[in-house]
């Protein structure tokens, strides 16, 4: 049993530890504490200083990067695409800042740009899925006989490329076939065309980069695989029918990645850091070196394989691969331009309207 004698004992030595420290902090460890402590905040504070410093001396390489970047881009990029056309299109609401950047460089680079394209969420949707294999049939009637086979994501992606490049067989405007497929595209909702579009020599795909808080996932949703397979078919649409493009996007991109870590990366062209002025000016760089028949991966992001493209400089332009057939010209047994005119547009409403219904449905 514990008695008052063990109490008083626990108070006693509890005194004299306090005294023992209260002492020798006054007196023989005063010194060596304070100027340990001392010694320890004088050296945080140097370190601070350094960093502070050397902050400073990057940001100002940086801004003498960029500013000897920004007074030479005209020149490394003159004539390279000269007399081409050149369309965007947006996967996602793109930072106007980085497209009117763009906008720059192409044009320093001789190209001219000829509208955009922004593609909705029903494109990639899961929910939309039978909307857009309903709506591929009546696409397929203006699509070259290359592209079938395919699957329909594929068929809409080429659709969509057709619809930018293709010029009627004579003249500088759109042929016939790719305004139908503007006028299809749109009517499901897929895509909203801007109002400046005109025939496009080149496509830059402006790929979005990873939401915030999903930077890192953990794993990726059955929507997001869906998404980044769809996105996946525009490129390889735009390999085939432009004669020249590249994905363009920030580093955390997942289209930039998948296309840099898999099959396509030996077909399409990519740029990160798009935002940056580096990967801004290399754009254009980019489309030439791919017109010219080279691949590459251009920016910071693992994999790349080259900080910026070899600069190219592509001969005159020659748009014939982009042309419509010539039309058949019709014999007295086939039915007047009227009546033609007038079954296409009742099978296209038709299809548009079939299409709608499922979707609906």
């Amino acid at each position: 049993m514990i008695d008052f004698r063990y109490h008083l004992v626990s108070l006693i030595s509890v005194f004299l530890a306090l005294a023992v420290g209260i002492v020798l902090g006054a007196g023989p460890l005063k010194e060596a504490i304070g100027d340990q402590l001392t010694g320890q905040v004088e050296t945080l504070r140097a370190d601070k200083e350094k960093l502070r410093e050397k902050l400073q001396e990057t940001e100002g390489n940086v801004q003498t990067r960029d500013a000897f970047l920004a007074a030479t881009a005209s020149q490394l990029t003159a004539g390279t695409i000269a007399g081409r056309r050149v369309s965007f299109v947006e996967l996602a609401d793109t930072d106007d800042a980085v497209v009117d950047a763009l906008t720059t460089y192409l044009v320093a680079a001789g190209a001219e740009v000829s509208g955009s394209v922004r593609v909705s969420d029903q494109w990639t949707s899961e929910g939309q899925a039978r909307y857009r294999q309903a709506l591929v049939p009546s696409l397929s009637d203006y699509l070259p006989e290359t592209a079938g086979g395919g699957s329909h994501d594929a068929d809409l992606a080429r659709a969509l490329v057709l619809s930018l490049v293709q010029l009627a067989h004579e003249g500088d405007a759109f042929s016939a076939d790719a305004l139908q497929l503007q006028r299809l595209l749109s009517a499901g909702d897929f895509v909203t065309y801007s109002e400046d579009l005109a025939p496009a020599d080149m496509i830059v795909i402006l790929a979005p980069g990873a939401p915030e808080a999903d930077v890192t996932p953990s794993s990726p949703s059955t929507q997001d695989a869906t998404t980044l397979l769809i996105q996946a078919e525009l490129p390889r649409a735009a390999v085939e029918l432009a004669e020249g493009a590249v994905v363009a996007g920030d580093r955390t991109s997942p289209l930039l990645k998948a296309i840099i870590g898999g099959d396509d990366a030996s077909s399409v062209s990519t740029v990160d850091d798009v935002g940056e002025l580096t990967g801004q000016i290399s754009v254009p760089l980019a489309l030439a070196a791919r017109a010219a028949g080279t691949v590459g991966h251009f920016g910071t992001t693992e994999g790349s394989t080259a900080v910026v493209p070899t600069v190219v400089r592509l001969a005159e332009v020659d748009r014939t691969a982009r042309r419509a057939a010539a039309p058949e010209v019709p014999t007295t047994d086939e039915p007047t331009d009227g009546a033609t005119d007038g079954a296409t547009d009742g099978a296209t409403d038709g299809a548009t309207d079939g299409a709608t219904d499922g979707a609906e449905g």
